[in-house]
């Protein structure tokens, strides 16, 4: 991402020509030097907000949390090359075996199948044990299917998250191989809450906007009777 700095006039001759309203005015140096530091200010900020990434285009995000996304250990099985865009360090390429649900996918990590829980989601139930399938559980899970199935995916893991759950998953963030974050595509599609189940997430202001979008238009689960808070 570009960053435009502005540019501070050099001062001017050490005696300048004052008109009559200055003459016997003394400029103190300090209000110079403070003026010129506000300009300064003012205009980074001008560019920074110009230059700012927008984070529904599937271009690098601007991370939120101190930690950041760092490569999924396991041994790549894909032959899909990085996307150019795609500026984390992230693993892979990893075959997708299977897709779980809407927020769980299977790969092959290390010659063993593992289960992968999609890091700041949650989508409504369809699988669980003993439990009914919850509204917007099997559109959620379409949704993933019509991305994944047979494809490759990039993963990182979330160091403020652990690198795996309760259930033995790996924690990951999954971009696909033309660079768009799975994760927050369930988000801003609407099938899926933005969640780190109390504990800080890398991108968690970005998924958290997503969901409010999404809620606001009453996207998929958001279209759904409450309760919405599932279990993971």
């Amino acid at each position: 991402m570009g960053r435009r700095t502005g540019r501070v006039d050099a001062p001017g001759p050490a005696h300048p020509r004052r008109n009559r309203s200055q003459r016997g005015q003394a400029v103190s140096p300090h209000r110079t030097r403070r003026r010129n530091v506000g300009i300064l200010v003012a205009t980074v900020a001008a560019a920074v907000f110009l230059t700012g990434c927008n984070p529904y285009d599937n271009k690098p995000l601007t991370l939120d949390a101190r930690e950041v996304p760092e490569a999924v250990r396991c041994e790549p099985t894909g032959t899909a090359s990085k996307p150019p865009a795609l500026a984390y360090d992230v693993g892979g390429p990893y075959l997708v075996e299977s897709v779980v649900d809407g927020d769980t996918i299977r790969i092959s990590c290390n010659g063993t199948s593992t289960r992968v829980r999609l890091v700041g989601v949650n989508t409504p139930e369809t699988v669980k044990e003993d439990s009914p399938v919850e509204c917007g559980g099997l559109e959620a899970s379409d949704f993933l299917h019509s991305q994944l199935d047979g494809g490759q995916v990039f993963l990182s893991a979330d160091p403020a998250q652990g690198e795996r759950d309760k259930y033995d998953r790996l924690l990951a963030y999954a971009w696909t191989t033309d660079g768009a974050l799975v994760n927050q595509s369930i988000v801003e599609l609407g099938h899926g809450e933005a969640t780190g189940y109390g504990k800080d997430y890398a991108m968690s202001r970005t998924f958290e906007a997503a969901a409010e979008k999404a809620r606001a238009k009453a996207l998929g689960l958001w279209a759904c009777p409450p309760p919405l808070a599932h279990d993971r």
